[in-house]
């Protein structure tokens, strides 16, 4: 339910014209609610980031990994720079509370939209470069195959 929720949010845009939309149910997405001026290193320095333990962390991450996915989606309705500025948020909120192995792989994604955010500013029609993305993220996919596979 939360996938065709989420798929619904992010390619119609909810929240204003073409704004793509992290998921709300993740404490990643939800933290910068609560601090806006997080940090750019991951919030813990134990092996689950913000996430109390193993489980915790391999859904949100999970999560993390279906809305990151969709990003293409959403940025190819014609977003401002605005709202890519507040995707690269979500995405830095991500990063925040990823586990330590994780830091780098999201550090990439949110490189990823400040560049397409940069290119936008030049050019309105630039396109966000969703097979970088995809790469970005295989590792990520690795992490949950090789880490939570087993976590129920």
């Amino acid at each position: 339910m939360l996938t065709a929720a989420l798929a619904v949010a992010v390619l119609c845009g909810c929240g204003g014209p073409g704004a793509p939309v992290l998921p709300t149910g993740s404490a990643t997405a939800s933290s910068t609610a609560t601090s806006p001026a997080a940090p750019s290193t991951p919030a813990t320095d134990g092996p689950w980031g913000a996430y109390p333990d193993r489980r915790e962390a391999c859904a949100a991450v999970a999560d993390d990994l279906l809305a990151l996915a969709l990003l293409p989606a959403g940025l190819s309705a014609g977003p401002t720079v605005a709202e890519v500025q507040d995707v690269e948020d979500e995405v830095e909120a991500v990063h925040d509370a990823a586990p330590p192995a994780l830091a780098a792989d999201f550090a990439r994604v949110r490189m990823l939209v400040d560049s397409y955010g940069e290119a936008l500013e030049e050019d309105p029609s630039a396109r966000f470069d969703g097979q970088a993305l995809d790469e970005a993220l295989a590792p990520v996919r690795g992490w949950l195959d090789g880490t939570c596979r087993d976590a129920g």
